[in-house]
């Protein structure tokens, strides 16, 4: 049931959702079409540059991905009435198989390139993001851009 007794609280709620569901999206962006695409220019010191820029992923992508899961799910309890709860259950499953793909497809690729580039598992690793998290942020970015809109876009 949606919360009508906490306006301000269901209002942060998804305030914070769509905001980190768009930093998330264009840090996803600038992974895909930047970040991997320099791998394959680096010429020496791979193993360092690769451990050094993984150190900054984590705060700086990883954990704000987790903590999106936070209002995600929040909001099957505060949400405003013009975000109807398949919104919400569309938003969380666009979120879960990125993460689920990152956990048993990524990361050990990602684990396996940390000891030495290899061109095989790099595109390995380029072909299953594509498939598996790109699809699915890209239809999350439409769907959040969808709930920004029910939002802000009929004031008049």
């Amino acid at each position: 049931m949606q919360s009508t007794a906490a306006p301000g609280l269901s209002a942060w709620v998804t305030v914070l959702r769509i905001a980190l569901g768009f930093y998330i999206y264009g840090a996803t962006v600038i992974e895909v079409f930047v970040y991997y695409p320099s791998w394959k220019y680096i010429t020496g010191g791979w193993v360092n540059f690769k451990v050094s820029i993984d150190q900054l992923i984590i705060p700086l992508y990883v954990v704000p991905t987790f903590l999106a899961f936070i209002p995600a799910i929040l909001m099957f309890w505060f949400r405003p009435i013009v975000v109807p709860r398949w919104m919400v259950w569309a938003s969380l499953v666009l979120m879960i198989i990125p993460t689920v793909s990152t956990l048993w497809i990524q990361l050990p690729i990602q684990f396996d390139l940390e000891k030495g580039f290899d061109q095989a598992a790099y595109e390995r690793l380029r072909n299953t993001d594509l498939i598996y998290r790109q699809i699915a942020a890209f239809v999350g970015v439409i769907l959040n851009g969808w709930m920004f809109i029910r939002l802000f876009g009929n004031k008049q």
